[in-house]
This record gives structure tokens, sequence and C-alpha cells, in this order.
């Protein structure tokens, strides 16, 4: 069991992708992990992020389909890490709605987790509460 989450955050840059951690993530606000993410980029970006501040990630957000990349990715888990979330591109489909078709804008992820840590009941209740909490009203 881990105390706290680490969240890394895959950030493409034009000298390759770095994943700066957030952590704690568990015990901060929405304001709080926004403002983080904007910084963690900001010093991505200006290469100003220390190396301690890239190691350690208990589990990491890669937003591949931003690129364009298709729907679903094999993803890494890679030790300390317990699991990675990408986040595919985001397409219009159609889908039942109230019985009826209808074009939905729809948000595909894909998870990696690892059995050592968590087994494929708890991976799954994990993904249905991210999904029912990004599918909640703001």
């Amino acid at each position: 069991m881990h105390a706290r989450v680490d969240l890394g955050i895959a950030v493409h840059t034009e000298d390759g992708l770095f994943v700066p951690i957030m952590r704690d993530i568990g015990a901060r606000t929405p304001g709080d992990i926004r403002a983080g993410l904007e910084a963690l980029k900001k010093d991505v970006v200006a290469r100003q992020i220390p190396p301690e501040e890239l190691r350690g990630a208990t589990m990491t957000l890669s937003n591949f389909g931003m690129f364009g990349a298709g729907r679903f990715a094999a993803l890494v888990v890679v030790p300390p890490q317990v699991a990675i979330i990408g986040a595919g591109r985001i397409v219009p489909r159609v889908v039942a709605a109230l019985g009826r078709p209808a074009v939905h804008r729809l948000l595909p992820l894909s998870l990696t987790f690892d059995h050592r840590v968590v087994n494929g009941g708890e991976a799954a209740h994990f993904l249905a509460a991210l999904i029912a909490d990004l599918e909640a009203p703001a």
C-alpha cells in the first residue's frame, strides 16, 4: 500500500518526453493541481526541472491522444510505478443515448497496472471510478 500517490505527468517537448512528478496528488485542491501542472510544464520546457522531480511516480498520466495517435495504447509500467493511464484522441462517435443513436465525443482510456501490486478487480473499480468522475458535471 502506498500512503500517497505521486502522479507523473507526461510532457512532450522539442527535446523529447519528460515525466515530472506531482507529489501527493490526493492532498491537493483542484486549483492547486492546475497551478502545479502549469508550473511543471513551464519548468520542463525551460529545462529547469530538478532530476529528483523526474523520479518516483506511483502512477503516470499520458495524453498520447493530443498527437492524434489513435484510441488506445499498450502502455508500459516502470517500477516503482503501480499503473499508467493513457488518454487517447477524443473523437465523435455514434453511441446509444436514451435508447436512440446520438453522436457524443468519447475519450478512450487505456490502463496498465502491475499485477504484483493491484489485482484486476481493483484496477477495474479504479477505472470505473475514474470514468464516473470524468462524466460527472463540473
